[in-house]
């Protein structure tokens, strides 16, 4: 079945472009910007890469955070909330696993004003901001995937280079971690947000995978490629959950640990029914 449906892909391909060279069809290459236009037809996403606000220490290299609980940054969140909202978002995706029902008996909980929120960026911006739009749902859309790193180790330990790479890598995510901290201890929420989404930080925060891991080859054994593959197989998943929630017209916020913004913001670009919004102009302070 996998090599017939290979086989009727690539005479498809090859198809279309045959007919693309000859007056039997043309291939339209007016391909419409990542960015949404005016008036775009194409589901609007607007992704903002958060830290881990509740301090869970999932990740390999994790902030600790202050608590948001505090009156200073509920008053900031109040804040970001506000000019998120300019973005008038019809639907609010977080970092939940899909159809999970506690985050869904929380979010009709919190709407009813039976419940305060938890620390995490899903609840204090994600909730507050579907709240405040008027939302009826919330709409999990994650997939649990573990990175499994077992077959990494025989590959690192026979290789010194590999080995330095990782030491290396080790200091850049100390160095990454340090500062965000200044900027969180020095600035506000969305200072903190606005930095971590310039796309210089993203691509920051993509390079461990693909400039630390993806090299970390031994023979047959793609042991770094395999690694990265986990993480793009979640993220491809994550927005394969996005597609199923879109509708025509739709404009969708998503608020996701930063690490996940440089694939799905990839995806998205490259779908013909989406668009991207750029975040920095919300997440600036006026």
């Amino acid at each position: 079945m996998k090599k017939s449906l290979e086989k009727v892909l690539s005479v498809s391909l090859a198809s279309l472009f045959l007919l693309a060279g000859t007056g039997f069809a043309q291939l339209d290459l007016n391909v419409p910007p990542d960015i949404c236009l005016e008036d775009d037809e194409r589901v609007a996403v607007l992704l903002v890469g958060s830290y881990h606000m509740s301090n869970p220490g999932l990740d390999r290299f994790n902030l600790k955070a202050d608590d948001v609980l505090a009156e200073k940054r509920q008053k900031e969140i109040s804040d970001l909330v506000e000019r998120l909202a300019d973005f008038k978002a019809t639907k609010v995706a977080v970092e939940a696993p899909w159809g999970h029902e506690p985050t869904l008996e929380r979010w009709q909980k919190y709407i009813a004003g039976e419940i305060e929120l938890r620390k995490s960026e899903s609840e204090q911006v994600g909730f507050r901001l579907a709240k405040k739009m008027g939302h009826q749902k919330i709409y999990p859309v994650d997939v649990r995937m573990m990175l499994d790193d077992k077959e990494l180790g025989p590959v690192i330990a026979a290789n010194p280079e590999f080995q330095k790479k990782m030491g290396e890598m080790d200091k850049f995510g100390g160095q990454a971690m340090e500062q965000m901290g200044k900027w969180l201890s020095e600035g506000t929420i969305s200072y903190m947000l606005y930095q971590m989404n310039r796309p210089e930080m993203l691509k920051l925060a993509h390079t461990p995978y693909v400039g630390y891991f993806l090299p970390m080859v031994k023979d047959e054994n793609y042991a770094g490629a395999d690694y990265v593959t986990v993480w793009y197989q979640r993220n491809l998943r994550i927005f394969a959950n996005l597609t199923r929630i879109s509708e025509k017209g739709d404009r969708i916020f998503v608020i996701y640990g930063q690490g996940h913004i440089p694939i799905i913001k990839q995806l998205v670009e490259s779908s013909p029914d989406y668009c991207t919004v750029d975040p920095l102009p919300f997440l600036k302070e006026k």
